[in-house]
């Protein structure tokens, strides 16, 4: 499943098999007639007639085959407040077929999504921090090391692989909000591919390299800074190189080991992941939180305890 109106970016198919399945099993309660008053005080309205108040209009639901034939159209409109002090939605109002009966069902369907971009599939990569064994800040030549910090081993906290001047001093905070970088890392939207300029600026821009300790490298382009109302853009690629353990592993002459086969193996499982996680996240320009993407720090000053003002 695709958002069409998203530039066929992936739907959230657990979001759209709950409203099916939600509506499937809803039953009618009650019916009546649908005046022209009930059907704007319900918002049931149709919500392509540019004659009709905002308020007064529903919510179009339309079912289509594979050929784009409507198999079947319905409208929601209010849902229906009940319980104690009439707060708690009960039911929701629909309109369904040749529109002169206004159905209320047991279902509400209050948190549908209006907008595109609440139907995506947000989640985007969620890799634990503990499993970030270097994080390395490039500069837009993609040479120039701006800043990096490694773990000696798994389980320790990451240091400065060039140790700042004396009197500097890392604030743990920030850093390790840039070491979680990349978990539970989820998108608000998605930008039109077409726009070749933000692409261009991306990946002008600094680029992070999250470096785990399976080898597997994701590289992130937060660009310089978000635009207008909060907009933030990022680009993601993901490759793949080998670690030192399987290089030992493999490394033995004549007559491979045990150890050194499984090593092969695993290795060329991890590279080919590597090449269908680009092939997937690589082609889009992601809208992500600003809070998110504040996290994502490429200036080294950023990184540093400020310092405190002498009485």
């Amino acid at each position: 499943w695709v958002v069409k109106n998203r530039f066929g970016y992936p739907a959230d198919f657990q979001k759209i098999s709950d409203f099916v399945r939600k509506l499937r099993d809803a039953k009618i309660g009650r019916s009546f007639e649908a005046t022209k008053g009930a059907l704007a005080r319900l918002h049931l309205k149709d919500p392509t007639d540019r004659n009709v108040p905002e308020k007064e209009k529903g919510t179009a639901i339309i079912f289509s085959d594979a050929k784009g034939k409507t198999l079947v159209r319905m409208l929601m409109g209010l849902p229906m407040k009940g319980g104690q002090g009439g707060v708690f939605p009960e039911g929701q109002y629909v309109l369904l077929g040749d529109g002169k009966t206004v159905y209320l069902v047991n279902k509400q369907f209050e948190g549908l999504a209006k907008n595109p971009s609440g139907w995506l599939k947000k989640d985007l990569i969620d890799v634990k921090a503990a499993d970030v064994r270097e994080v390395v800040c490039l500069d837009a030549d993609g040479k120039t090391v701006r800043f990096a910090f490694r773990r000696p081993t798994k389980g320790k906290d990451p240091e400065q692989v060039n140790p700042q001047p004396a009197g500097e001093k890392i604030k743990r905070t920030s850093l390790n909000a840039l070491i979680g970088g990349l978990s539970n890392l989820r998108i608000e939207d998605v930008e039109d591919p077409a726009k070749k300029e933000v692409r261009r600026d991306l990946e002008n821009s600094a680029r992070l390299e999250f470096r785990l300790f399976n080898g597997m490298i994701y590289d992130l382009y937060p660009g310089k800074k978000c635009k207008d109302a909060g907009t933030c853009y990022l680009k993601v690629g993901v490759r793949y190189e080998r670690p030192a353990s399987l290089e030992k592993a493999s490394e033995k002459p004549a007559k491979k080991s045990e150890s050194g086969k499984k090593a092969e193996n695993s290795d060329k499982s991890m590279e080919q992941k590597a090449v269908d996680l680009n092939k997937k996240l690589s082609p889009w320009i992601y809208k992500i939180p600003q809070w998110k993407h504040d996290a994502l720090i490429t200036n080294f000053k950023a990184l540093l305890e400020k310092e405190k003002k002498k009485k």
